[in-house]
């Protein structure tokens, strides 16, 4: 027995000696070219760079009070309403999912987290108040929103299509070379495209709203159409990533399971939402997670398209901090925003996954 628990230890540290050997270049990569920045970019956000002299100038805390503190700061039940109520909502739903699965204490922790998330959008700047820095929230407000509205559109599009190119067909090829198309190519391409659709005088758009007697409208612009006009620009182009995500998931469910249920007389809606929907699990937690990530760090196409504007109403986190460090050569400031960010989406990926997993476990 003694030489046999032996042997297996000999075996588990051979292993553990081969698999460091191969994942070594990786670890060193991952240490040269994420580590390192990340550690570089967390001791940067403690100081004040002065690009000229290449001095710096222990700050603390201060690029964070920058970021979160202003003056004449108070709370009140009616402050973001539109973003406290679905928080509300999905706290609701959080607890109703609760009941009928076991894990109380993680469902106690994320209603509690959301409500303290509920709480901290009330405080606001009084009425002679503001905050330090008002181009930060405005760009992390619009960072949020293009996420929280591209995501769902972009899996639903690429579940949507999948399913349509899934089906044997001699123009199945050819509708997914179409729609996968757009995401080959580069973003300086794709914004050019949809800068000459959105024209107001020779574009595609106006010609069809000149059609229903809409007035022509410079889309890029308008504070109210400049970010939705980016958010669709992003659709047309990463949908076809999502398309074949979905399309190798739906290739890997076995259609056995498709006959079974139609012999048993179970309708499309059924099948798809007892086999298909299952079956796509861990492919719909790789989608989220990666389109998550991909939208927070959204810059390119904004930054062609509108360079934030007009003002600041479709200004991103990224844009803001490209400016804030090569344009106000304020290095510390814009690290500091590069870890805020960096945390933001660890926090929400991290969560994300522990429900999915419990998902796919389940």
């Amino acid at each position: 027995m003694a030489e046999h628990t032996a042997s297996r230890g000999r075996t588990a540290r051979g292993d553990g000696a081969a698999a460091l050997v191969f994942l070594s270049p990786f670890l060193v990569l991952a240490v040269v070219f994420i580590l390192y920045p990340v550690g570089q970019a967390l001791y940067m956000s403690f100081f004040d760079f002065d690009l000229l002299t290449q001095t710096a100038t222990n700050f603390g805390l201060q690029n964070y009070r920058e970021m979160f503190g202003g003056s004449d700061l108070t709370w009140s039940a009616t402050s973001m309403l539109t973003w406290r109520i679905p928080l509300l909502l999905l706290a609701g739903a959080v607890v109703v999912r609760g009941t009928r699965r076991p894990g109380a204490k993680r469902t106690l922790t994320v209603v509690a987290v959301l409500l303290l998330l509920v709480v901290a959008l009330g405080v606001h700047p009084g009425a002679h108040g503001s905050w330090n820095d008002q181009r930060f929230w405005a760009a992390l407000q619009h960072t949020i929103e293009f996420t929280v509205i591209s995501t769902p559109l972009l899996m639903a599009l690429g579940l949507g299509l999948a399913i349509l190119v899934n089906r044997p067909g001699r123009l199945s090829t050819v509708y997914r070379t179409a729609f996968f198309l757009p995401y080959v190519l580069p973003v300086s391409v794709v914004t050019l495209i949809w800068i000459y659709l959105l024209n107001p005088d020779r574009g595609l758009a106006v010609k069809l709203t000149d059609a229903l007697g809409i007035p022509p409208i410079d889309y890029l612009n308008s504070p109210s159409f400049a970010l939705p006009a980016v958010i669709l620009t992003t659709i047309w182009w990463t949908v076809g990533f999502n398309l074949v995500l979905f399309l190798a998931g739906l290739q890997d469910i076995d259609p056995h399971l498709y006959e079974a249920a139609a012999l048993d007389g179970a309708s499309r809606w059924a099948s798809f939402v007892n086999i298909t929907v299952p079956g796509l699990r861990r492919v719909s937690m790789l989608v989220l997670v990666t389109q998550v990530v991909a939208s927070f760090q959204v810059f390119g196409q904004v930054y062609i398209m509108t360079r934030g504007g007009p003002g600041d109403s479709s200004l991103v986190l990224i844009q803001n901090v490209y400016q804030t460090g090569i344009r106000d050569a304020k290095l510390g400031y814009a690290s500091a925003q590069s870890i805020v960010l960096l945390a933001l989406i660890l926090v929400v990926s991290l969560v994300e996954l522990r429900f999915l997993r419990e998902d796919a476990d389940s």
